[in-house]
Formats: structure tokens, sequence, C-alpha cells
């Protein structure tokens, strides 16, 4: 058996693709429970929250490739519609993933804008599943095909307030 390089094994490249977007969803609706801010679970589902949808964000958005980087046309033919949330970058950056001084500070902590950050990431993330499923080389790697359709059926389901 030839051993691909990881660049090269697309069906397990997408396995992690399909994670990212199960753990943005997933951190939300922990999010979403009653109780959960301010505590020290709900800190951390935050940060599983900004840092799925910072990935997501550089996923879908139109760029300059980057060294081991995936995109979504390393899979599946695709027309980028998505525009790079600049803002979503920064902040999950600076508050997040890095430890910066650019941080509120605990009396300015400003609400996390869930909701328009996971409707554009959803939107973007069913068109590529769909995509993506219609590939059998792809679904037939290891649990790609149960886990895309579960994303599938969940994603269009979740409802804000006012929906």
């Amino acid at each position: 058996m030839i051993k691909l390089r990881k660049k090269e094994d697309k069906p397990a490249a997408l396995d992690h693709s399909l994670y990212e977007i199960k753990m943005l969803t997933h951190s939300l609706l922990a999010l979403n429970r009653p109780g959960i801010a301010p505590s020290p679970d709900g800190s951390g589902w935050l940060e599983v929250f900004a840092i799925h949808a910072r990935n997501l964000n550089e996923f879908f958005a139109r760029a300059k490739e980057k060294g081991g980087y995936m995109k979504p046309h390393h899979f599946v033919p695709w027309t980028y519609t998505y525009v790079f949330d600049s803002k979503l970058a920064r902040r999950a950056a600076s508050q997040i993933a890095h430890l910066t001084y650019d941080r509120e500070r605990p009396e300015e902590k400003t609400p996390w804008p869930f909701e328009p950050h996971f409707e554009s990431l959803r939107e973007q993330s069913l068109t590529f599943l769909r995509a993506v499923a219609s590939v059998e080389s792809l679904m037939a790697y290891h649990a790609n095909g149960s886990r895309t359709e579960a994303l599938l059926r969940l994603l269009p389901r979740i409802r804000f307030e006012g929906d």
C-alpha cells in the first residue's frame, strides 16, 4: 500500500474540514444552553466557537493560498462568494488565539455576534457539504459520509430568535 502525502490525501483532509464545521455547530449549540454564560464553561465554548469560526472564515474566503492551508477547491469545483470577515479574524486572533494586549477588559466585554458569523459560515458550509457529498472517494473514507449527512440534516434546522 502506497502512503499518500497528507496534502494529497483528500479524504483524510476532508475529515478535518468536517470536524471544523461540526465543532462550530456544536459550540454554538452549547453557547445557547441556559446559564452557560458567564461561566468557565461559557468561556471555553466561546473560545471553541471563535477558533472554528476563524478557521472556516479562512477556508471559505478567496485568498492567496498559504503553505498547507486547505481550501474548498482542493476537494470540489468551487466558486468563491464568501467575503473574508476581517473583524472576526482580528477578534479571534487577538482575543482568543493569541495572548495579546488587544483584549477587552472585564468591564469592556462586548458580546460575540454568534448569529451573523454562524449564518454566513452555515451558508458556505451547506454549499460545501452538498458538493462533497457527491464525491464517492471522499465519502468512503472513515466516517466522512455519515458525518456529512448528519451535518446536512442539522445545519438547516438551527434557528435563532426571530427566525
